[in-house]
């Protein structure tokens, strides 16, 4: 009997980290698809993205980085899977 509960808890708790996974990507998305929606210019690279919705939205790396490959195959926007040329940052 004991086993069998334990097992209840682990599904439990596997299930109740999966939705929280599921609620990151879906904030990614939700978050990303201004930046990368049809006709937008590129004009932030995916490190610069990927550290503001870190800091931002306080979700995982796998989460920005699911979100991020759905919203581009959402939007058709293959071109946001080639880097942005390098540009030199001022200081202020």
């Amino acid at each position: 009997m004991a086993k069998l509960q334990l097992r209840v808890m682990k599904k439990s708790h596997s299930q109740e980290l999966s939705e929280k996974a599921a609620e990151e990507r879906q904030k990614c998305c939700d978050w990303l698809i201004p930046f990368i929606k049809d006709n937008q210019p590129k004009f932030l690279t995916k490190a610069e993205l990927h550290e503001a919705a870190i800091n931002n939205l306080k979700v995982s790396n796998t989460s920005f980085d699911f979100a991020w490959i759905a919203v581009i195959e959402r939007t058709g926007r293959h071109d946001w899977y080639e880097p942005l040329r390098r540009r030199f940052r001022t200081k202020y």
